[in-house]
C-alpha cells in the first residue's frame, strides 16, 4: 500500500528551525526596542538643566537601549546571512501538496521579501550610524568605513525606519498565514517548522 503523503511530509532541519525561532525572538525584541529608543532619545518630553522643556531624554538608559539595538542588529544580520547560506546550500523541504500552487507562490514571495528586508534594514542601520559617527556600542567602537555626513545619516535613518515598518507588516502577514494554515485550512505547512512529536 502506498504511504499517505500526509504522514511523510518532511520538515525543516533542526538547524533551520533553530535559526528561524532565534531570529523571530530577536526581531520581536529588536523592533519595539528600536521604536522606543528613538522615541526616548528624540521625542520624549523632558526638561534641560535650566528647567526648560525639551524633547528627548539622553541618559544611561537611553545609551543602553541604543547600544543594545546596534548589537542585536549586527547579530540579526549575521544570523540572516547564515540562514540564507544554509537555505541556498541545503534547500527546504517540499511544500505541502494539498496547498494550491498560487498560495505556495505567495508564501515564497513573503518569505523572500522578509529575507531581503532582514538583510537590508540592518545594513541601512549600520550605514546610518557610520555616516552619523554613532559607532559606540557598550564602550566598544565599531569600525568606520565612510566619512561623516550628518544629512546622509538622517536620510538613511528614515529608510531604516521605513524598512522596519515593512518588516512588521510582513511579519504580521507571516503570522496570519501560519494561523490560517494551522486552524482554517488545517494543512501541514506550519508543521514543517514545528514538527509534531510522534509517540
Amino acid at each position: 500500500m502506498a504511504q499517505d503523503p500526509k504522514y511523510d511530509l518532511p520538515t525543516y532541519t533542526p538547524t533551520a528551525r533553530g535559526l528561524h525561532w532565534l531570529l523571530a525572538l530577536l526581531i520581536f525584541i529588536q523592533l519595539p526596542l528600536g521604536f522606543y529608543m528613538s522615541y526616548r532619545g528624540n521625542d520624549m518630553p523632558s526638561v534641560d538643566e535650566k528647567g526648560q522643556p525639551v524633547k528627548g531624554v539622553w541618559d544611561a538608559l537611553t545609551g543602553f537601549l541604543y547600544s543594545s539595538h546596534k548589537l542585536i542588529g549586527l547579530i540579526v544580520l549575521a544570523l540572516v546571512v547564515w540562514r540564507l547560506l544554509y537555505r541556498l546550500t541545503r534547500g527546504a523541504p517540499r511544500s505541502d501538496p494539498t496547498v494550491p500552487p498560487a498560495l505556495t507562490g505567495v508564501s515564497h514571495l513573503v518569505h523572500w521579501a522578509l529575507y531581503a528586508l532582514l538583510l537590508v534594514v540592518p545594513i541601512l542601520g549600520f550605514l546610518a550610524i557610520s555616516y552619523g559617527d554613532y559607532l559606540d556600542v557598550f564602550n566598544f567602537r565599531l569600525p568606520a568605513f565612510v566619512d561623516k555626513n550628518e544629512d546622509l545619516s538622517k536620510e538613511i535613518f528614515e529608510w531604516h525606519e521605513t524598512g522596519a515598518i515593512l518588516i512588521i507588516a510582513f511579519v504580521v502577514l507571516h503570522i496570519a498565514a501560519a494561523i490560517y494554515h494551522r486552524f482554517l485550512r488545517k494543512d501541514r505547512v506550519v508543521e514543517r517548522m514545528i514538527p509534531k512529536r510522534v509517540a
